[in-house]
């Protein structure tokens, strides 16, 4: 099964704006898959949560947290320090669902947000 790896940036973006992403992904997505997230995210997460000085990202660290909290999405425990390097290392054959360009360019699939609640691939 295909997994869509949550990288802290769409997380983030997606509890700013109140975007469902597991039920988005579900609209685009043809076949199954697994959303999917790593150790390092939710370690940035709450970094985020507890010391981010612009309340609106505080609050939507801590709300991305309690999404990932309640089950939906797998955590996978990597042993690397650098969030970013670890999915890349995990994105073949999967989807990379982001915001940062960098991971963009180095990921062979990916899913961005347009126009400010539209997913599709990249």
């Amino acid at each position: 099964m295909i997994k869509v790896i949550l990288d802290t940036n769409f997380l983030v973006y997606c509890a700013k704006q109140k975007l469902d992403y597991a039920e988005e992904i579900s609209k685009i997505m043809k076949n199954g898959f697994e959303l999917t997230t790593i150790s390092l995210v939710v370690t940035e997460l709450e970094k985020l949560a507890k010391e981010e000085k612009k309340l609106l990202d505080r609050d939507a660290a801590k709300l991305a947290l309690k999404i990932l909290n309640m089950g939906n999405v797998k955590i996978m425990h990597v042993s690397g320090d650098d969030a970013d390097s670890e999915i890349i290392k995990l994105s073949g054959g999967n989807i990379v669902a982001t915001l940062d360009r960098e991971i963009k360019s180095k990921v062979e699939r990916s899913i961005i947000i347009r126009q400010g609640k539209r997913l599709e691939f990249s």
